[in-house]
């Protein structure tokens, strides 16, 4: 058995851990902060590229000013067609230069931002391999969140009994753990490919889980209904001897 869903969270930035605010076994939602990663000098970083913004706003702001005044100068005659290409060649830098500076910008953002750690899913922390003062590397596994709402079990069918799986498909089955308990399931997916050694075609079975009575990494034993048949039972009557009343068998 294994949650459907699973959220392994790794660094995207390197450094120390400064805190970390979740356990295992603790729940949490979708967006919460589980640690923080020292920020050094990606705030320093931040910082520059921020100030570069503003003065290349300002560079901008100052060459298209002068481009407006050439423009019109030149309408007046005050000037020549030279001058004033060299202000639009001017206001035109000035524009990229502030383009490439807000880009920077973004960029440093977004790394300072990659120091704050942040759960993607809502579910419970199943793993959490640092602690507070651990140097980590990009890429570095921090956590592991699952959502224990729905479960996936994966299990074989031999290929010769493909014919009678279908998706949609009820399965019954038992958990170690759970004894003399039965649980339901219903199958999603059937893998296209057989496995070449063992015959054996994986399929995944759905199931419901909202008590979170199931965790991952049990053992299953299930059987799936390859047909159902529906009818209707038709009450027998017979007729009491002694009283003369119907009486009615089920």
């Amino acid at each position: 058995l294994t949650p459907e869903r699973e959220a392994v969270i790794r660094a995207q930035a390197g450094g120390s851990i400064i805190s970390t605010l979740v356990d295992q076994g603790q729940s949490v939602k979708s967006g919460q902060t589980l640690a923080r990663i020292e920020a050094g000098g990606l705030q320093d970083a931040y910082l520059s590229a921020r100030a570069g913004v503003t003065a290349a706003t300002n560079s901008a702001d100052v060459a298209r000013r002068e481009l407006e005044r050439s423009e019109k100068l030149l309408a007046a005659g005050a000037i020549a067609e030279r001058d004033l290409e060299q202000s639009r060649r001017s206001s035109i830098a000035a524009d990229a230069a502030l383009a490439d500076a807000r880009a920077r910008l973004a960029t440093a953002q977004k790394q300072v931002g990659n120091t704050v750690i942040t759960s993607p899913i809502t579910g419970i922390v199943s793993n959490r391999p640092i602690s507070t003062g651990d140097v980590v590397q990009p890429g570095a596994e921090l956590f592991t969140v699952v959502d224990p709402s729905s479960m996936r079990l994966e299990g074989s069918v031999p290929a010769e009994q493909l014919a009678q799986v279908r998706v949609g498909a009820p399965v019954n089955f038992t958990v170690n753990g759970y004894p003399g308990r039965t649980f339901t399931g219903r199958v999603t997916r059937v893998n296209p490919t057989a496995d070449p050694d063992t015959r054996q075609v994986r399929i995944f079975i759905s199931i419901p889980n909202a008590e979170g009575r199931l965790v991952g990494g049990l053992f299953a034993n299930g059987r799936l209904a390859s047909e159902s048949h529906s009818g209707l039972v038709v009450p027998a009557t017979a007729v009491d001897s002694r009283t003369n009343i119907p009486a009615v068998f089920r």
